[in-house]
Formats: C-alpha cells, structure tokens, sequence
C-alpha cells in the first residue's frame, strides 16, 4: 500500500520499501477537476533531487521573481539538482504526473553527469538516453498514475539500482549522503578530497558542502513543521536551530532563505494560509 499525502488538487505517493533508496517520491497535481487559488502559481524549494514531469493536460511557464515569463517549459520535463528557490505557473488547469529520483540514483539508472543537469529545465527527450526516452513515451501513454508508477519502478528494478529499504525508507534527508559516501569510498575515493569532490559532483551534481547544507535545511524544516503540528505549538526558532546544530537562529534563517527564499517563520506562516502557491511545501513536508 502506498503512502499518500493529499491535498484538494495535488498528492504525494511514496514508492515500495525495496526501492526508497533510487526513488524519493512522485507528485501528481490536477487542477482540471479541483481548481488552484490564485494565478497558477507553484513556488519550489532549492534541491539536491532530480525529476521527471509529465504535463498530461495544460502547459506550464518558469516565471522570474517579479512574475514574469522567462520560459516556457516543455510537456515531458527533466529537471537537475535546482540551486535556488524557483516559481513556475499554470497558464490553465493542468494535470501532471512527476517522479522524484535521489541524484546519485539518477546518475547511476541514466548514466548522466548530474552537474551538467544543475538549475536545468530541459526536454526530457534532448537530454536523456534513447531507452529513457521510451520509457518517457510509455508513462506518459499509461492508463492511470498507477500504471505509470508501475511502469518506473519495473525499470528501476530491472535496472538493478533498487536500493536497500532498511537505510532509506522513511530516511532522513541526510541518510542518503551517508549512501553516497559509502559509495565513494567504496570505489577508493576516499583517500583523495579532491578526487572525492570530483565524482561527487558527477554523481549528484553539487560539493558535499551545499549538498550537506542543502538537506540539513530540508530535514530540519520539515521536522520542524511536523513537530509542531503534533504539539499544536508554533516552533521556537532558537530551539530548532540548535537541536539542528546551526549556530544560532540567525544562522539558520540565512540558511532557509538560501533554499526557500522566506525566514522559517515567514515560510510557515505562508505555508498554513490559504495561499496554495505553497502547496509543494505542504505536500513535501
């Protein structure tokens, strides 16, 4: 049975146990039926992650900070590793289907250089391998979402990059950089920083640095919203930031502004309003 977060017009399906560890999540989203508040607008987060997004019905711009059109994004989009915050809108109702893919998976499953994918929105079928291209066409012919997920994760696990539940499932946002350093001195990278740096960025795109940054932010955050929706109590800043181990509070600050553009406190004040702009954030946390 799959787990499923849901909002009026958009969910958030995780995949079987065996492959959380290639596999983040998927994200569908239809507005044709339940229609989003406002312009369309959808507001994103910085990430390590790589993805697929499937436009089944409707188009969908990347929009600058003031709003305006700066790129229309193609029906079957292949996204890297984003190193800021970022806004896209629907001009219209649309229905998606996306897959969320742990970069060092992605890079193992497509056999892509993932810097070369960092802060790109490109047509999945001018930058990815013929058989991926396929199996693009195949999701995006399936019957439901169901058929679709079925679909990537048959691939996945025929491809042999299913990896172990018990580390990944439920994980963290740092386990999986435990997997990539295990990885890396695996293949005798280890004793080299600098060869160490070199395939990591191949492997996920970013320097363990902002790697480490990055996913300590998502993981506390998030922790953060759960722990006081459980409590029924607005977080204390100052108490996050030090069980995070930030400095202090205005460390952390800096470093949430970074991934989501908004303070933490701003960013959950914008989050439990009715602006559905942050419905990713609601889904994902």
């Amino acid at each position: 049975m799959r787990i499923r977060l849901q909002l009026p017009f958009a969910t958030v399906a995780l995949p079987p146990a065996s492959l959380a560890g290639s596999i983040r999540a998927y994200i569908t989203k239809d507005t044709t039926g339940s229609p989003q508040k406002g312009e369309g607008i959808n507001r994103y987060p910085a990430s390590v992650y790589c993805g697929i997004a499937w436009f089944l019905e409707g188009r969908s711009e990347w929009v600058g900070p003031d709003l305006q059109v700066q790129q229309a994004l193609p029906s079957t989009l292949l996204l890297g590793p984003q190193t800021r915050p970022w806004v896209t809108r629907n001009p219209g109702p649309v229905r998606t289907f996306g897959v969320v893919f742990y970069p060092q998976a992605f890079h193992r499953l497509a056999g892509l250089d993932i810097s070369a994918l960092v802060d790109g929105m490109l047509p999945a079928q001018d930058a990815l391998p013929p058989h991926w291209v396929a199996l693009c066409d195949q999701v995006r012919l399936a019957a439901d979402d169901t058929a679709r997920m079925v679909l990537l994760e048959e691939f996945v696990a025929g491809h042999g990059h299913a990896q172990p539940s018990a580390q990944l499932a439920g994980a963290t946002a740092f386990r999986w950089m435990r997997e990539l350093q295990l990885h890396a001195s695996a293949r005798g990278f280890g004793g080299s920083l600098r060869s160490l740096e070199r395939h990591v960025r191949i492997w996920a795109g970013q320097s363990l640095r902002r790697l480490g940054w990055l996913s300590r932010a998502e993981a506390t955050l998030m922790q953060a919203r759960q722990r006081s929706e459980a409590s029924g109590q607005a977080p204390r800043w100052q108490d996050v930031a030090l069980d995070a181990g930030y400095a202090d509070q205005s460390h952390l600050c800096r470093e949430a502004q970074r991934v989501t553009g908004q303070s933490p406190a701003e960013l959950a004040r914008r989050v439990q309003s009715d602006d559905d702009s942050y419905w990713f954030y609601r889904l994902w946390s």
